[in-house]
């Protein structure tokens, strides 16, 4: 073949590295070009691995071209040689070289602190719940917790490190249910049915208001009433609305918004039934309304996080934010509060798996562990300062972890603790002057 004529058809054999397999953690085999094409955003991972395919597509092109070109044994011998090497060098590449370089940075230095346990809970662990966004949890010194071996629910009070159980409540499954002060509950069963549990008189199952087309309620921080947000329908008349519902007295009432019908509106908390109500427009603005529908404050939009609606609270006249979710780059926390204002940054190869800011607002308790396949990045449990942005406490766990933490009140934070097949509660004591 002369060259002129092997070139193209060099060039059309070469792009089968595009059909070279990939085995993906969380879809199994995918071919090279799925991956490429699978790809969201241009970001710095997606444009390395593109250039190590075009790489090892011209490789493969220069041996196609030189056999066609003045076709030899040892031509044909080198171009078999390639393919197991080019297959076993794309999947080294893609699943384990660049994302060590582009996606695990050096994690911050060795464990800092020391702070003395006040109580431990035997065969316990804090179970993620969804409390507001206003503290209100944190305030009344209360987690929730599931006891081993049966799974129920139990609440665990401080001062006093009291577990009381949580009568009537299902053992805990696998939704995220909201909880407020007190022992109010609202779960969800196997089949998607919300059931409320706890000392207001509505408790049993809950069925949405007539003519709700987004079924998603929150239980308000006080524990006395159900929200959803009823979303503007798109190319109908009428508006966005809250739908409220008095667990006292069951008495449902509706509160229009006066809002873009196009804003993307996602509901995240309420203080009590009677507002204030916290909302997300698209990712990144939170505000505040009244059950009349004004805007009270914000909105407010936190720098450098990527979707606020995956982490955010309100502390008096200032907030905190984090990235509760990230798929590219470094994890954020940003907060403004009257302690103090500042921002962190996760390294790369880390997320946050937990967070929760302290009564007073003096300071914050992050969890994080590694989000990535490879490294050996290991899970952390980190005490900031607000005011001066500055690490009290560091404690490293093992490499996937995950550790859950929650503070009760501005003076005890609880951890989860992992060891010997078992979890326990521990709580630990913030002194006084720090």
């Amino acid at each position: 073949m002369t060259p002129a004529r092997a070139i193209p058809v060099a060039l059309a054999l070469s792009c089968a590295v595009y059909l070279i397999p990939i085995f993906h953690i969380h879809a199994g085999w995918l071919s090279l070009g799925t991956l490429l094409a699978g790809a969201r955003d241009v970001a710095p991972f997606t444009l390395a691995v593109f250039a190590a395919t075009l790489a090892i597509q011209a490789a493969i092109f220069a041996l196609i071209y030189r056999l066609l070109a003045a076709p030899r044994w040892t031509r044909l011998a080198a171009l078999a040689a390639a393919v197991p090497l080019a297959i076993g060098g794309a999947n080294v590449l893609v699943l384990y070289a660049i994302p060590r370089v582009l996606l695990v940075e050096a994690q911050p230095g060795p464990e800092t602190g020391s702070l003395q346990s006040a109580c431990r809970v035997a065969d316990a662990r804090i179970v993620p719940v969804q409390a507001g966004s206003d503290l209100a949890l944190v305030r009344a010194g209360e987690i929730w917790v599931e006891r081993a071996p049966d799974r129920r629910r139990a609440r665990l009070l401080m001062p006093g490190c009291r577990v009381l159980p949580a009568d009537g409540a299902p053992p805990v499954g696998l939704s995220i249910d909201a909880v407020a002060p007190g022992g109010h509950l609202l779960y969800r069963d196997a089949g998607g049915g919300q059931h409320y549990v706890g000392p207001a008189p509505a408790a049993g199952p809950q069925t949405p208001p007539p003519g709700l087309a987004h079924w998603a309620p929150i239980l308000s921080d006080d524990g006395r009433a159900l929200l959803w947000l009823d979303r503007a329908a798109n190319g109908s008349p009428g508006a966005h609305h809250i739908r409220i519902r008095d667990l006292d007295g069951l008495a449902d009432r509706s509160v229009a918004l006066d809002l873009p019908r196009e804003a993307q509106l996602t509901l995240l908390g309420a203080a009590t039934r009677d507002g204030p109500v916290t909302l997300a427009r698209y990712r990144n603005q939170i505000f505040q309304i009244d059950t009349r529908g004004r805007v009270l404050r914000g909105p407010v939009s936190p720098e450098g996080i990527h979707d606020a609606r995956w982490g955010f609270q309100w502390h008096g006249d200032g907030w905190i934010a984090w990235d509760g979710y990230r798929d590219e780059g470094r994890a954020r926390i940003v907060w403004s509060l009257a302690a103090g204002q500042g921002t962190m940054t996760i390294p790369r190869g880390s997320g946050i798996d937990d967070l929760s800011l302290a009564a007073d607002g003096r300071h914050f308790a992050v969890a994080t562990s590694t989000n990535v396949t490879i490294g050996n990045v290991p899970s952390a449990v980190i005490v900031v300062d607000v005011a001066r942005g500055a690490e009290l406490y560091r404690r490293h766990l093992p490499v996937h972890n995950r550790p859950t933490l929650a503070f009760l009140g501005a003076r005890h934070l609880a951890v989860t603790v992992h060891g010997d097949g078992k979890s326990a509660v521990e709580v630990l004591a913030i002194p006084a002057g720090d």
